[in-house]
């Protein structure tokens, strides 16, 4: 019997049909290494935990395969939507801030059956445990809109972002709060600096791009300043 074709039959019952020699060679060939003076018994029990070892590795193999359709069928992009209302901040830099935000489907419905516009109303916080803002400001937004980037005033501390719905009277709906971030404190050539006003700054600090990027803060949002 050649001992390649008995590799892949090690079950007992053929262990035991070979001699001592066909067992040590059929060791070796699975990497087993074999004392000389080991009983004939002891090496099929290391051949049997060679074949146990394979077949527990066979039915690893055949648990995790995925078939093509299933890969073609996995999702590579993000949902538009996670039917929640909620709203995040991010500092993008020292002076401006990324916005994103969800909307339920239920609000959409309230939102397009009332036609009540939404607007984003930053609040401005000197101290963390500060209950109302020492000032605010809003920024109209459109329906559809799911993110908005923001250019916050100077000499703040903290900032928070609400999702507001006009609501027609003194009050508006509240949809979703943002947590409060700190607001890093940047150089006090910055803290009034505003699109418009000839502020000079020192040209170590223009290399940093600031001027452009109030620029197209204003051009492409059109946030408002005072």
């Amino acid at each position: 019997m050649k001992i390649t074709e008995a590799k892949n039959n090690l079950s007992r019952n053929h262990l035991e049909t070979l001699t001592s020699s066909q067992l040590i060679a059929l060791a070796d060939l699975h990497g087993i290494d074999i004392p000389d003076d080991l009983n004939r018994r002891f090496i099929i029990e290391e051949l049997l935990e060679v074949a146990k070892e394979l077949d527990e590795n066979a039915n690893f193999k055949e648990t995790i395969k995925v078939t093509e359709d299933a890969v073609n069928s996995i999702a590579t992009e993000l949902p538009d939507t996670y039917n929640e209302t909620k709203i995040d901040v991010l500092m993008r830099n020292p002076v401006s801030l990324f916005v994103y935000w969800d909307i339920s489907e239920v609000h959409l419905k309230q939102i397009t059956a009332n036609k009540t516009p939404l607007h984003l109303q930053v609040c401005l916080f000197d101290d963390l445990e500060s209950e109302k803002p020492e000032d605010t400001f809003d920024i109209q937004i459109n329906q559809e809109d799911r993110e908005q980037y923001i250019l916050i005033p100077g000499a703040k501390k903290y900032v928070r972002v609400d999702l507001m719905q006009n609501s027609g009277s003194a009050l508006d709906n509240v949809l979703a709060v943002s947590s409060r971030i700190q607001i890093p404190q940047a150089s006090e050539e910055f803290k009034h600096f505003q699109p418009g006003h000839d502020q000079k700054i020192k040209p170590v600090l223009e290399l940093s791009g600031i001027k452009t990027m109030f620029k197209n803060l204003y051009n492409n949002y059109r946030q408002s300043f005072n």
